[in-house]
């Protein structure tokens, strides 16, 4: 049985994208919502930060101070011209508008994003290992995974890593 149970994770792990810290992610392509292909193999040789949420992270809770649509874009702004940028929509979801409302919201981000949400008629377009949303992973220059963090707002030791890639390309 702990046979099996072993095959079974390998062959799961097999047909994941690593975006552990440490690992050199395969590279992976899909189409975003704005229809253009997205390949990771374009990044060769630059950073990308990737940034994989559901759509409960879109929300705007005019309760609180923080709006991750406001800190995604503050990042890219501040990034952009170092760090390549690319989100990615996931999630079950099968009503239709609530689906399409997610859609709008994603479309408020200002860099392309990947519509990676699954339904009974719909299959992910990509599969990794990363199973907190939203999460954050930085590739460097390299192809490795310096940076993997979940939660809410940006986190201090992701702003120190781009800081660290924008002062070295000055």
């Amino acid at each position: 049985m702990a046979e099996k149970i072993d095959k079974i994770r390998e062959e799961w792990k097999k047909n994941r994208i690593d975006f552990f810290v440490g690992s050199t992610p395969q590279p992976f392509s899909a189409k975003t919502m704005n229809s253009h292909q997205f390949n990771s193999k374009d990044y060769n040789g630059k950073n990308l930060l990737i940034f994989i949420y559901g759509k409960k992270s879109l929300e705007r809770d005019h309760n609180l101070s923080y709006n991750m649509t406001d800190d995604l874009n503050r990042l890219f702004t501040e990034y952009k011209d170092q760090t390549g940028f690319i989100g990615i929509l996931e999630g079950l979801e099968d009503d239709k508008t609530v689906y399409e409302k997610a859609l709008k919201d994603a479309g408020n981000i200002q860099f392309e994003q990947i519509d990676n949400t699954k339904s009974p008629q719909r299959q992910e377009q990509i599969k990794y290992n990363i199973f907190c949303t939203p999460a954050r992973i930085l590739i460097n220059s390299n192809g490795k995974v310096i940076h993997s963090s979940c939660g809410g707002a940006t986190d201090q030791e992701l702003i120190r890593k781009l800081d660290s890639i924008k002062t070295q390309q000055k």
